[in-house]
Protein backbone atom coordinates (compact mmCIF):
# COMPACT_ATOMS: atom_id res chain seq x y z
CA UNK A 1 0.00 0.00 0.00
CA UNK A 2 0.91 3.87 -0.88
CA UNK A 3 2.89 5.69 2.16
CA UNK A 4 0.63 8.83 3.67
CA UNK A 5 1.14 12.01 2.14
CA UNK A 6 3.94 13.88 3.84
CA UNK A 7 1.20 16.54 4.51
CA UNK A 8 -0.74 14.42 6.62
CA UNK A 9 2.21 13.64 9.02
CA UNK A 10 3.13 16.83 10.34
CA UNK A 11 4.82 16.86 13.20
CA UNK A 12 4.61 18.37 16.88
CA UNK A 13 7.73 20.51 16.31
CA UNK A 14 6.13 22.21 13.31
CA UNK A 15 3.40 23.30 14.94
CA UNK A 16 5.47 24.81 17.68
CA UNK A 17 7.16 26.38 15.15
CA UNK A 18 4.21 28.24 13.82
CA UNK A 19 3.41 29.09 17.68
CA UNK A 20 6.71 30.35 18.44
CA UNK A 21 6.71 32.69 15.22
CA UNK A 22 3.03 34.00 16.64
CA UNK A 23 4.04 34.95 20.10
CA UNK A 24 7.22 36.68 18.93
CA UNK A 25 5.42 38.14 16.27
CA UNK A 26 2.72 39.17 18.52
CA UNK A 27 5.22 40.39 21.04
CA UNK A 28 7.14 42.35 18.38
CA UNK A 29 3.80 44.10 17.67
CA UNK A 30 2.79 44.63 20.95
CA UNK A 31 5.82 46.52 21.47
CA UNK A 32 6.00 48.81 18.71
CA UNK A 33 2.37 49.16 19.30
CA UNK A 34 3.63 50.93 23.05
CA UNK A 35 5.64 53.55 20.78
CA UNK A 36 3.34 54.21 18.25
CA UNK A 37 -0.27 52.63 18.96
CA UNK A 38 -2.07 54.96 16.28
CA UNK A 39 0.28 53.95 13.54
CA UNK A 40 -1.09 51.02 11.75
CA UNK A 41 0.57 51.69 7.94
CA UNK A 42 1.74 48.92 6.17
CA UNK A 43 5.07 50.58 6.18
CA UNK A 44 5.03 50.52 10.06
CA UNK A 45 6.72 47.66 11.44
CA UNK A 46 3.28 46.75 12.92
CA UNK A 47 2.39 46.18 9.39
CA UNK A 48 4.93 44.11 8.43
CA UNK A 49 3.54 42.09 11.15
CA UNK A 50 0.40 41.89 10.19
CA UNK A 51 1.90 41.16 6.33
CA UNK A 52 3.63 38.31 8.33
CA UNK A 53 0.58 37.06 10.21
CA UNK A 54 -1.48 37.11 6.36
CA UNK A 55 0.92 35.25 4.84
CA UNK A 56 0.94 32.56 7.55
CA UNK A 57 -2.64 32.11 7.62
CA UNK A 58 -2.35 32.14 3.57
CA UNK A 59 0.58 29.18 3.85
CA UNK A 60 -1.48 27.34 7.00
CA UNK A 61 -4.60 27.43 4.18
CA UNK A 62 -2.47 26.38 1.41
CA UNK A 63 -0.96 23.57 3.61
CA UNK A 64 -4.41 22.49 4.34
CA UNK A 65 -5.57 22.46 1.03
CA UNK A 66 -2.73 20.46 -0.25
CA UNK A 67 -3.03 18.08 2.11
CA UNK A 68 -7.03 17.80 1.83
CA UNK A 69 -6.34 16.96 -1.81
CA UNK A 70 -3.51 14.05 -0.80
CA UNK A 71 -5.63 12.59 1.69
CA UNK A 72 -8.97 12.54 -0.85
CA UNK A 73 -6.17 11.19 -3.15
CA UNK A 74 -5.10 8.60 -0.47
CA UNK A 75 -8.75 7.80 0.51
CA UNK A 76 -10.09 6.68 -3.11
CA UNK A 77 -6.73 4.59 -3.10
CA UNK A 78 -8.52 2.86 0.08
CA UNK A 79 -11.81 2.77 -1.31
CA UNK A 80 -10.51 1.28 -4.73
CA UNK A 81 -8.53 -1.32 -2.28
CA UNK A 82 -11.14 -2.32 -0.26
CA UNK A 83 -13.28 -3.10 -3.38
CA UNK A 84 -10.44 -5.04 -5.08
CA UNK A 85 -9.88 -6.88 -1.29
CA UNK A 86 -13.63 -7.66 -1.29
CA UNK A 87 -13.79 -8.23 -4.73
CA UNK A 88 -10.35 -10.91 -4.35
CA UNK A 89 -12.09 -12.66 -1.29
CA UNK A 90 -15.19 -13.06 -3.27
CA UNK A 91 -13.55 -15.03 -6.22
CA UNK A 92 -11.46 -16.92 -3.75
CA UNK A 93 -13.95 -18.19 -1.40
CA UNK A 94 -16.29 -18.99 -4.52
CA UNK A 95 -13.34 -20.57 -6.09
CA UNK A 96 -13.10 -22.90 -2.99
CA UNK A 97 -16.63 -23.81 -2.25
CA UNK A 98 -16.55 -24.76 -6.12
CA UNK A 99 -13.02 -27.09 -5.45
CA UNK A 100 -14.43 -28.22 -2.26
CA UNK A 101 -17.74 -29.44 -4.33
CA UNK A 102 -15.50 -30.76 -7.06
CA UNK A 103 -13.43 -32.84 -4.33
CA UNK A 104 -16.25 -34.06 -2.80
CA UNK A 105 -17.85 -35.26 -6.12
CA UNK A 106 -14.77 -36.79 -6.83
CA UNK A 107 -13.94 -38.72 -4.24
CA UNK A 108 -17.89 -39.83 -4.47
CA UNK A 109 -16.82 -41.38 -7.84
CA UNK A 110 -13.53 -42.94 -6.61
CA UNK A 111 -15.70 -44.74 -4.03
CA UNK A 112 -18.10 -45.99 -6.57
CA UNK A 113 -15.86 -47.23 -8.81
CA UNK A 114 -13.63 -48.89 -6.78
CA UNK A 115 -16.73 -50.40 -5.32
CA UNK A 116 -17.56 -51.51 -9.00
CA UNK A 117 -13.64 -52.84 -9.67
CA UNK A 118 -14.29 -55.25 -6.64
CA UNK A 119 -17.48 -56.41 -7.87
CA UNK A 120 -16.51 -57.21 -10.98
CA UNK A 121 -13.57 -58.90 -10.31
CA UNK A 122 -15.95 -61.13 -8.42
CA UNK A 123 -17.98 -61.66 -11.15
CA UNK A 124 -14.72 -62.60 -12.89
CA UNK A 125 -13.56 -64.84 -10.91
CA UNK A 126 -16.77 -66.70 -10.47
CA UNK A 127 -17.20 -66.97 -14.05
CA UNK A 128 -13.89 -68.40 -14.42
CA UNK A 129 -14.60 -71.08 -11.69
CA UNK A 130 -17.71 -71.99 -13.15
CA UNK A 131 -16.01 -72.23 -16.56
CA UNK A 132 -13.13 -74.08 -14.48
CA UNK A 133 -15.37 -77.02 -12.94
CA UNK A 134 -17.67 -77.06 -16.12
CA UNK A 135 -14.14 -77.85 -18.23
CA UNK A 136 -13.60 -80.69 -15.63
CA UNK A 137 -16.53 -82.29 -15.90
CA UNK A 138 -16.59 -82.34 -19.52
CA UNK A 139 -13.49 -84.04 -20.00
CA UNK A 140 -14.89 -85.84 -17.88
CA UNK A 141 -17.32 -87.14 -19.85
CA UNK A 142 -15.94 -87.08 -23.03
CA UNK A 143 -13.27 -89.48 -21.26
CA UNK A 144 -16.42 -91.68 -20.30
CA UNK A 145 -18.46 -91.29 -23.63
CA UNK A 146 -14.78 -92.47 -25.08
CA UNK A 147 -14.61 -95.36 -23.29
CA UNK A 148 -18.18 -95.95 -23.73
CA UNK A 149 -18.18 -95.81 -27.02
CA UNK A 150 -15.20 -97.85 -27.31
CA UNK A 151 -16.65 -100.56 -25.35
CA UNK A 152 -20.14 -100.55 -27.38
CA UNK A 153 -17.87 -100.71 -31.05
CA UNK A 154 -15.88 -103.58 -29.92
CA UNK A 155 -18.98 -105.43 -28.46
CA UNK A 156 -21.34 -105.15 -31.74
CA UNK A 157 -17.86 -105.77 -34.13
CA UNK A 158 -17.36 -109.25 -31.80
CA UNK A 159 -21.38 -110.17 -31.84
CA UNK A 160 -21.65 -109.36 -36.07
CA UNK A 161 -18.23 -111.56 -35.67
CA UNK A 162 -19.73 -114.12 -33.57
CA UNK A 163 -23.13 -114.22 -35.45
CA UNK A 164 -21.35 -114.84 -39.04
CA UNK A 165 -19.54 -117.88 -37.37
CA UNK A 166 -22.64 -119.36 -35.46
CA UNK A 167 -24.81 -119.02 -38.80
CA UNK A 168 -21.47 -120.71 -40.75
CA UNK A 169 -22.13 -123.76 -37.88
CA UNK A 170 -26.07 -123.97 -37.92
CA UNK A 171 -25.73 -124.18 -41.68
CA UNK A 172 -23.43 -126.97 -41.32
CA UNK A 173 -25.24 -128.31 -38.75
CA UNK A 174 -28.58 -126.65 -37.26
CA UNK A 175 -29.68 -129.66 -34.85
CA UNK A 176 -26.59 -129.02 -32.22
CA UNK A 177 -26.96 -125.54 -31.72
CA UNK A 178 -31.37 -125.88 -32.05
CA UNK A 179 -30.76 -127.77 -28.45
CA UNK A 180 -28.96 -124.95 -27.02
CA UNK A 181 -31.49 -123.30 -23.91
CA UNK A 182 -31.12 -119.59 -24.55
CA UNK A 183 -33.13 -118.88 -21.61
CA UNK A 184 -30.22 -120.13 -18.61
CA UNK A 185 -27.24 -118.16 -19.43
CA UNK A 186 -24.88 -120.48 -18.62
CA UNK A 187 -25.98 -122.76 -21.23
CA UNK A 188 -25.78 -120.19 -23.70
CA UNK A 189 -22.23 -119.16 -22.81
CA UNK A 190 -20.90 -122.63 -22.85
CA UNK A 191 -22.60 -122.91 -25.99
CA UNK A 192 -20.98 -120.17 -27.26
CA UNK A 193 -17.34 -121.07 -25.99
CA UNK A 194 -18.09 -124.44 -27.90
CA UNK A 195 -18.72 -123.15 -31.01
CA UNK A 196 -16.49 -120.52 -30.94
CA UNK A 197 -13.48 -122.27 -29.88
CA UNK A 198 -13.99 -125.07 -32.91
CA UNK A 199 -14.46 -121.97 -35.21
CA UNK A 200 -11.09 -120.96 -34.01
CA UNK A 201 -12.41 -117.39 -32.36
CA UNK A 202 -9.91 -115.31 -30.61
CA UNK A 203 -9.91 -116.06 -27.05
CA UNK A 204 -9.46 -112.34 -26.19
CA UNK A 205 -12.74 -111.66 -28.62
CA UNK A 206 -14.43 -114.80 -26.57
CA UNK A 207 -14.32 -113.05 -23.14
CA UNK A 208 -15.35 -109.54 -24.34
CA UNK A 209 -18.36 -111.70 -26.03
CA UNK A 210 -19.34 -113.38 -22.92
CA UNK A 211 -18.56 -110.73 -20.65
CA UNK A 212 -21.05 -108.27 -22.73
CA UNK A 213 -23.85 -111.17 -22.90
CA UNK A 214 -23.84 -111.60 -19.31
CA UNK A 215 -23.58 -107.71 -18.69
CA UNK A 216 -26.48 -107.20 -20.90
CA UNK A 217 -28.34 -110.36 -19.11
CA UNK A 218 -27.95 -108.75 -15.81
CA UNK A 219 -29.55 -105.52 -16.54
CA UNK A 220 -32.38 -107.18 -17.93
CA UNK A 221 -32.93 -109.39 -14.80
CA UNK A 222 -32.79 -106.16 -12.72
CA UNK A 223 -35.73 -104.72 -15.69
CA UNK A 224 -37.26 -107.82 -15.04
CA UNK A 225 -37.34 -107.68 -11.12
CA UNK A 226 -38.93 -103.90 -11.79
CA UNK A 227 -41.59 -104.65 -13.97
CA UNK A 228 -43.71 -107.40 -16.14
CA UNK A 229 -41.83 -108.67 -18.38
CA UNK A 230 -42.80 -107.71 -22.25
CA UNK A 231 -43.27 -109.49 -24.81
CA UNK A 232 -40.02 -108.81 -26.26
CA UNK A 233 -38.40 -109.87 -23.80
CA UNK A 234 -39.93 -112.89 -23.70
CA UNK A 235 -39.03 -113.61 -27.17
CA UNK A 236 -35.32 -112.88 -26.48
CA UNK A 237 -35.31 -115.77 -24.10
CA UNK A 238 -37.11 -118.22 -26.23
CA UNK A 239 -35.44 -117.52 -29.45
CA UNK A 240 -32.36 -119.04 -30.72
CA UNK A 241 -29.08 -118.15 -29.97
CA UNK A 242 -28.23 -116.57 -33.15
CA UNK A 243 -31.53 -114.30 -32.05
CA UNK A 244 -30.04 -113.99 -28.72
CA UNK A 245 -27.20 -112.56 -30.48
CA UNK A 246 -28.72 -110.49 -32.84
CA UNK A 247 -30.80 -108.58 -30.75
CA UNK A 248 -27.90 -108.19 -28.06
CA UNK A 249 -26.70 -106.34 -31.28
CA UNK A 250 -29.50 -104.13 -31.88
CA UNK A 251 -29.69 -103.32 -28.31
CA UNK A 252 -26.01 -102.15 -28.36
CA UNK A 253 -26.21 -100.59 -31.55
CA UNK A 254 -29.16 -98.29 -30.16
CA UNK A 255 -27.13 -98.25 -27.30
CA UNK A 256 -24.25 -96.89 -29.09
CA UNK A 257 -26.64 -94.71 -31.17
CA UNK A 258 -28.35 -93.01 -27.61
CA UNK A 259 -24.84 -92.55 -26.42
CA UNK A 260 -23.41 -90.67 -29.15
CA UNK A 261 -26.55 -88.22 -29.31
CA UNK A 262 -26.34 -87.42 -25.61
CA UNK A 263 -22.43 -86.92 -26.19
CA UNK A 264 -23.27 -84.28 -28.74
CA UNK A 265 -25.90 -82.70 -26.61
CA UNK A 266 -23.82 -82.60 -23.57
CA UNK A 267 -20.83 -81.31 -25.98
CA UNK A 268 -22.95 -78.42 -27.41
CA UNK A 269 -24.67 -77.82 -24.20
CA UNK A 270 -20.85 -77.38 -22.44
CA UNK A 271 -19.60 -75.19 -25.83
CA UNK A 272 -23.11 -72.89 -25.27
CA UNK A 273 -22.03 -72.48 -21.06
CA UNK A 274 -18.58 -72.26 -22.17
CA UNK A 275 -19.22 -69.05 -25.15
CA UNK A 276 -21.62 -67.68 -22.04
CA UNK A 277 -18.87 -67.57 -19.46
CA UNK A 278 -15.99 -66.52 -21.68
CA UNK A 279 -18.17 -63.50 -22.99
CA UNK A 280 -19.39 -62.56 -19.54
CA UNK A 281 -15.53 -62.37 -18.61
CA UNK A 282 -14.93 -60.48 -20.85
CA UNK A 283 -17.61 -58.23 -20.69
CA UNK A 284 -16.89 -57.69 -17.25
CA UNK A 285 -13.33 -57.49 -17.87
CA UNK A 286 -13.87 -54.57 -20.53
CA UNK A 287 -15.90 -52.82 -17.85
CA UNK A 288 -13.37 -53.42 -15.14
CA UNK A 289 -10.98 -51.68 -17.49
CA UNK A 290 -12.87 -49.16 -18.05
CA UNK A 291 -13.81 -48.06 -14.35
CA UNK A 292 -9.99 -48.58 -13.91
CA UNK A 293 -9.81 -45.77 -16.26
CA UNK A 294 -12.60 -43.56 -15.02
CA UNK A 295 -11.07 -44.38 -11.82
CA UNK A 296 -7.77 -43.14 -12.51
CA UNK A 297 -9.13 -40.22 -13.84
CA UNK A 298 -10.86 -38.83 -10.64
CA UNK A 299 -7.79 -39.51 -8.90
CA UNK A 300 -5.74 -37.23 -11.01
CA UNK A 301 -8.43 -34.61 -11.11
CA UNK A 302 -8.56 -35.09 -7.13
CA UNK A 303 -5.59 -34.01 -6.72
CA UNK A 304 -5.26 -31.82 -9.16
CA UNK A 305 -8.27 -29.79 -7.41
CA UNK A 306 -6.63 -30.42 -3.80
CA UNK A 307 -3.44 -28.63 -4.79
CA UNK A 308 -5.80 -25.59 -6.54
CA UNK A 309 -7.41 -26.09 -3.11
CA UNK A 310 -4.43 -25.07 -1.22
CA UNK A 311 -3.17 -22.29 -3.36
CA UNK A 312 -7.03 -20.92 -2.89
CA UNK A 313 -6.65 -20.88 0.73
CA UNK A 314 -3.06 -19.40 1.09
CA UNK A 315 -4.64 -16.50 -1.88
CA UNK A 316 -7.72 -16.19 0.56
CA UNK A 317 -5.62 -15.76 3.42
CA UNK A 318 -3.31 -13.17 1.85
CA UNK A 319 -6.33 -11.34 0.65
CA UNK A 320 -7.95 -11.19 3.67
CA UNK A 321 -4.55 -9.94 5.27
CA UNK A 322 -4.23 -7.65 3.09
CA UNK A 323 -7.69 -6.03 3.24
CA UNK A 324 -7.33 -5.93 6.97
CA UNK A 325 -4.05 -4.04 7.02
CA UNK A 326 -5.31 -2.03 4.47
CA UNK A 327 -8.35 -1.17 6.46
CA UNK A 328 -6.09 -0.89 9.42
CA UNK A 329 -3.66 1.62 7.75
CA UNK A 330 -6.76 3.84 6.36
CA UNK A 331 -8.21 4.12 9.26
CA UNK A 332 -5.41 5.48 10.95
CA UNK A 333 -4.48 7.99 8.07
CA UNK A 334 -7.94 9.01 8.40
CA UNK A 335 -7.67 9.84 12.59
CA UNK A 336 -4.70 11.46 11.60
CA UNK A 337 -5.97 13.60 9.16
CA UNK A 338 -8.82 14.36 11.34
CA UNK A 339 -6.14 15.32 14.18
CA UNK A 340 -3.98 17.81 11.56
CA UNK A 341 -7.26 19.35 10.37
CA UNK A 342 -8.55 20.26 13.65
CA UNK A 343 -4.98 21.66 14.73
CA UNK A 344 -4.86 23.29 11.81
CA UNK A 345 -8.27 24.95 12.09
CA UNK A 346 -6.85 26.06 15.69
CA UNK A 347 -4.24 27.45 14.82
CA UNK A 348 -5.90 29.42 11.86
CA UNK A 349 -8.66 30.67 14.72
CA UNK A 350 -5.62 31.86 16.77
CA UNK A 351 -3.60 33.69 13.98
CA UNK A 352 -7.22 36.11 13.21
CA UNK A 353 -8.17 36.68 16.88
CA UNK A 354 -4.47 37.90 17.30
CA UNK A 355 -4.40 39.86 14.03
CA UNK A 356 -7.73 41.21 15.46
CA UNK A 357 -6.32 42.36 18.84
CA UNK A 358 -3.29 44.13 16.88
CA UNK A 359 -5.42 45.63 14.55
CA UNK A 360 -8.20 47.32 17.16
CA UNK A 361 -6.50 50.47 18.70
CA UNK A 362 -8.54 50.20 21.65
CA UNK A 363 -6.90 46.44 22.72
CA UNK A 364 -4.31 48.40 24.95
CA UNK A 365 -1.35 46.40 23.29
CA UNK A 366 0.91 43.30 23.73
CA UNK A 367 -1.02 41.70 26.63
CA UNK A 368 1.20 40.76 29.47
CA UNK A 369 3.54 37.73 30.39
CA UNK A 370 4.52 37.81 26.57
CA UNK A 371 7.82 36.43 27.13
CA UNK A 372 6.74 33.92 29.56
CA UNK A 373 4.51 32.22 26.55
CA UNK A 374 7.15 32.61 24.70
CA UNK A 375 9.14 30.39 26.91
CA UNK A 376 6.69 27.94 27.44
CA UNK A 377 6.30 27.55 23.68
CA UNK A 378 9.65 27.00 23.26
CA UNK A 379 9.27 24.20 25.96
Amino acid sequence: SPRPPRQLRLCGAAMKVFEVAFVFGFCVAAAIGEQAPTSLETSSPLGKVLELMDSLAAKVTKEGEVEAKAYKEYFEWCDDTSKNGEFAIKTAAAQKEKLEAKIAQLTSAIEVSTAKIEDLAAAIAQAEAELKNATLIREKEAEDFAAGEQELMTAIDVISRAIGILEKEMAKNPAALAQVDTTNIASLVQALGTVLDAAAFPSSDQKKLIAFVQSKQGDQDEDLELSAPAAATYKTHSGGIVEVLEDMKEKAETELADMRKAEINTKHNYEMLKQSLEDQVAADTKDMDDEKAAKAASEEAKATAESELEMTNKDLAKSKEELETAHSTCMQVAADHEETVASRTAELKVIMEAKKILEDPSSGGAPSGCFLQMAAATR
